[in-house]
């Protein structure tokens, strides 16, 4: 298995995540919260399943699950703002983070 791919697929959800959250909350427009929750949820997430990963946990793969679920609703609510270059980035990373999990799963 190639973990590093999947670190690395993780590390730039969490980051685009991470921009897209805040740049959400500036905007300050009740539309973006569940937005702002599922981007505070897969960040929380991607650091948990890189963790779990790298230390070898046996939970790691029920978390990876969550994981994989939690970026394909984040991507999917991230779609709704397709002007927003944040947003589209947050979607695409949030995809590709999902497919990266799928396959140590698999």
């Amino acid at each position: 298995m190639n973990h590093s791919r999947m670190i690395e697929a993780c590390l730039a959800c969490f980051a685009a995540c991470e921009i897209t959250a805040a740049e959400s909350i500036k905007i300050s427009n009740a539309d973006y919260l569940r937005c702002i929750a599922l981007c505070r949820d897969c960040i929380e997430l991607c650091q948990l399943c890189i963790k779990l990963d790298l230390r070898d946990s046996d939970y790691r793969h029920q978390i990876m699950k969550v994981c994989i679920e939690n970026c394909l609703d984040c991507a999917k609510e991230c779609e709704r703002f397709p002007n927003s270059e944040y947003h589209v980035q947050s979607a695409k990373a949030c995809r590709v983070c999902a497919e990266e999990m799928q396959k140590m799963l698999n």
